[in-house]
């Protein structure tokens, strides 16, 4: 794998037998989670039906108890999309049915009165909102990294600077040299498609969707309750303002198709459209600056849905096109690979209960820069978090 998918792989991992030696495979130097949108979701608006769809809805069912494990910091602040025309609220009723068919009852249309009530400084020419409760914010870096450290923990290996060049009879042969397989799970997020073309499989193309987003301090925080959502379109669910779990407004994040498969730079212009964007949906917060900015790449396909395929005759498991819900649905990613798993290549998971799973203890350090595990020490690689640790304020 060129570049991990942390999310994903590790829940696969931590599934394993015990008699199974589990590797990850990873061209960079340090553990990745590729700035995953730090919101858990409930999809209610994922394409119906869709495998994303029952991805996340499997991981809800578990993943509370896991992070309350883990003392993952998150907050159920759920979210309010809100129609700002009469044909965005036109579509109000078709999400709330949607989320019906899903299984999903909590989803409600709000009043306009409820709706102020909720969120007092939301600009008031809203026409039309849902409430939805159950989605909330998260530290998506430090659950990636728990799952990573969880599975180091248990006896499963971490190979990162690993180049892999050539896959061959069931062994990869990677610049740290040949790894003999019984499976090998492609993970490789924005790599996914070349990973697949040496094994000789090719179904679907990477198109790289750039996301950036714009912080505030934590003095606006007051100034936003829920997560706040437009309504969606074909191509996105839209730019959110939230504020995240450590109290940093946020608005993101874009979707900006992009060739570049490494991290591209900020956007001045971007920055500046979503600094009037936050300041337009909040008039007070035109009162505040922007302490900062990140960007980060999500591995969009030509296909709306998760591309998670299995190749028996190869002994081969593609996990690709897991776009900004790899958070949200990793616990179902894995839970729908392990079944794969048995099913398709004969290997029996063993399907790990939380019980099952090893106590952990961690904390920032001093420097605020890095984060330390049962005695590892792993650096901050996640803006969100560092921003977090960071005590700026933003006020004119």
């Amino acid at each position: 794998m060129q570049q991990s998918l942390v999310e994903v792989w590790w829940v696969v991992l931590l599934c394993l037998n015990s008699a199974d030696k589990a590797i990850l495979v990873s061209y960079w130097r340090e553990l990745r989670t590729l700035c995953q949108k730090p919101v858990q979701e409930t999809g209610f608006d994922a394409p119906l039906h869709s495998l994303e769809q029952h991805c996340i809805k499997t991981s809800q069912k578990t993943v509370f108890d896991i992070i309350n494990k883990f003392n993952i910091p998150y907050r159920k602040c759920g979210a309010t999309l809100v129609a700002w025309t009469e044909e965005e609220n036109k579509k109000l009723p078709d999400l709330r049915q949607q989320s019906l068919e899903a299984d999903i009852h909590d989803v409600n249309l709000m009043s306009l009165t409820d709706l102020h009530k909720s969120e007092p400084y939301l600009r008031k020419e809203a026409v039309g909102a849902l409430n939805i409760p159950g989605e909330c914010v998260i530290d998506s870096y430090l659950l990636g990294l728990s799952y990573a450290h969880q599975a180091r923990m248990l006896g499963s290996k971490i190979c990162t600077s690993c180049e892999v060049s050539e896959m061959s009879q069931g062994t990869l042969i990677t610049s740290l040299g040949p790894i003999h397989c019984k499976v090998t799970i492609n993970c490789a997020g924005l790599y996914g498609d070349i990973v697949d073309q040496l094994a000789g499989i090719d179904t679907f193309r990477i198109y790289p969707r750039k996301g950036q987003y714009c912080v505030f301090g934590k003095n606006a925080s007051p100034l936003l309750n829920s997560i706040i959502f437009p309504v969606p379109t074909e191509k996105s669910k839209g730019i959110a303002l939230f504020n995240s779990v450590y109290n940093n407004v946020m608005m993101g994040p874009t979707a900006q198709d992009s060739s570049e498969l490494s991290r591209p730079a900020s956007d001045p212009k971007v920055h500046w459209m979503l600094t009037q964007k936050a300041q337009w949906l909040i008039p007070d917060l035109a009162t505040f600056l922007p302490v900062g900015h990140y960007v980060g790449v999500r591995p969009a396909t030509q296909f709306k849905d998760y591309q998670i395929r299995t190749y028996p005759h190869k002994r081969w498991i593609t996990v690709g096109g897991i776009r900004s819900t790899g958070v949200s649905g990793s616990l179902g990613i894995a839970q729908y690979v392990c079944e794969r798993l048995q099913s398709d290549i004969g290997l029996e998971p063993e399907r790990g209960a939380t019980n099952h799973l090893l106590d952990m203890a961690w904390s920032f350090g001093e420097d605020k820069t890095s984060v330390t595990l049962n005695g590892y020490h792993y650096p901050i690689l996640h803006p969100m978090v560092l921003y977090g640790q960071d005590s700026m304020t933003s006020k004119l």
